[in-house]
């Protein structure tokens, strides 16, 4: 019978490991699946589900949703080996890659709801006769087409080849920024 043994991390591969899962709320996930990305992402092999269960110490059937969910947002890629019915899991290792999967999922969820919702806001007749109701929902379409615009141009600016040279205008940007300078 094969039994699965934990993998020897180091204390700072355990420690990033641990510090992803207690923030994972703030990005909108739950720390499990956090810990999982994280062990894939700094250990440098594919790993089977029953080593990461034994290694994080959590259930098979959590391994198993979060290892779909990864797999949903872009972050990990199954390896099914040919020979043997265990599959292999590995991080996407393009931190900018991850990036804008985290992006364009996190506003799939959160944002692209609410366009819906004030598209619906759109057509009520009701709402056009309550001023205030009418402009609390354009104060709010403000804000979302913003944010809407600037994912749809972060996204492929994050995946882009040109992305490094980008990183460099924005960071010498912000340096002149925080320095007083006018760019």
């Amino acid at each position: 019978m094969y039994e699965a043994k934990p993998i020897l991390l180091s204390p700072a591969q355990q420690k990033l490991i641990d510090h992803w899962g207690r923030l994972a709320y703030a990005w909108g996930v739950g720390p499990t699946m956090a810990q999982i990305f994280a062990l894939l992402y700094v250990w440098p092999e594919p790993l089977d589900s029953d080593t990461i269960l034994a290694t994080l110490q959590i259930s098979r059937g959590n391994v198993s949703i979060n290892l779909r969910k990864l797999q949903e947002w872009g972050l990990i890629r199954k390896i099914d080996l040919p020979s043997s019915r265990k599959s292999l899991y590995t991080a996407e290792r393009d931190i900018w890659t991850i990036a804008a999967n985290i992006i364009r999922v996190r506003f799939s969820r959160e944002i692209a709801p609410i366009q819906k919702l004030l598209d619906e806001f759109a057509q009520d007749p009701a709402v056009e006769k309550d001023p205030y109701f009418r402009q609390s929902m354009t104060e709010i379409q403000t804000v979302v087409t913003l944010l809407s615009n600037i994912v749809a141009l972060a996204v492929p600016l994050l995946t882009s080849p040109e992305r490094e040279r980008i990183a460099k205008i924005v960071s010498t940007w912000q340096r002149r920024q925080r320095d007083g300078n006018s760019v």
